[in-house]
């Protein structure tokens, strides 16, 4: 009854390890960056880019980004993207510009550059947090179907021919109850649905279906709680026929 919760669990698992890395990457890139020397910044007015002079500053930026960021063990499976292109999604179009066509590193270039950089690495940290509290979910959903079952396979330990027909009917409103636990579950589980739908950054508008669309359910904690209902349902509807033959 829980398989498909186990299956959901692996699959934030890996979630969770990829959003991981991710954020270490972008903690290593941000020290790299931290270490590379800047150009004095010109008289002109503020700008990301230092016309005066090119050097290898930028250069070294890129290459950092390469090395960490673009360089997790995920990362060409799940984006394949060009540097360019990366840049852009993580940082902004302008700033990505400024760091593929620029000329040199101010220090005011390189404080923005670690500001994007921190951005990116509190996405993924507010990410994880996000995913602990699925996994808790779903932790908590597939231990309370498990006592569920527990307690459905306890009620078959006499065949329903050899009950009487008050015992009859304390077996059906005990099968009643148990539906109700089941309605609980899938109730609680859709205030967590809905719950994870909010405004982070980069956090997808629907986690569920982003987590789980290699999965054979998309909501594969609703089908577990549907599987239990049919399983109750069917058991339910044994004892109303055997009550209807007794009365």
């Amino acid at each position: 009854m829980t398989a498909r919760i186990e299956e959901a669990r692996t699959a934030v698992a890996e979630e969770r390890s990829c959003v991981a890395a991710e954020l270490d990457a972008f903690e290593a890139f941000d020290r790299r960056v931290a270490g590379i020397q800047t150009v004095a910044a010109s008289t002109a007015p503020p700008q990301l880019t230092d016309p005066g002079g090119s050097d290898r500053s930028l250069e070294r930026v890129r290459e950092a980004y390469v090395e960490t960021v673009m360089s997790v063990p995920h990362y060409e499976a799940a984006y394949g993207d060009t540097v360019a292109e990366s840049l852009a999604v993580e940082f902004g179009d302008d700033l990505a510009g400024a760091l593929v066509g620029g000329t040199a590193l101010t220090p005011e270039f390189r404080d923005a550059v670690r500001a994007a950089a921190d951005a990116a690495r509190r996405e993924r940290a507010e990410f994880l947090d996000v995913l602990g509290r699925e996994d808790d979910s779903l932790a908590r959903t597939a231990s309370d179907l498990s006592a569920l079952h527990a307690d459905l396979d306890a009620l078959d330990d006499r065949p329903l021919p050899d009950r009487s027909f008050d015992d009859l009917h304390a077996l059906w409103g005990t099968l009643r109850d148990l539906e109700t636990r089941i309605d609980g579950i899938a109730m609680r589980r859709q205030e967590t649905i809905h719950g994870h739908r909010g405004t982070l950054p980069g956090i997808p508008a629907d986690l569920t279906e982003y987590l789980y669309a290699d999965l054979p359910e998309t909501y594969p904690v609703l089908a577990a709680a549907a599987d239990a209902g049919r399983a109750v349902d069917c058991a339910r509807r044994r004892v109303e026929r055997r009550l209807a033959s007794t009365a």
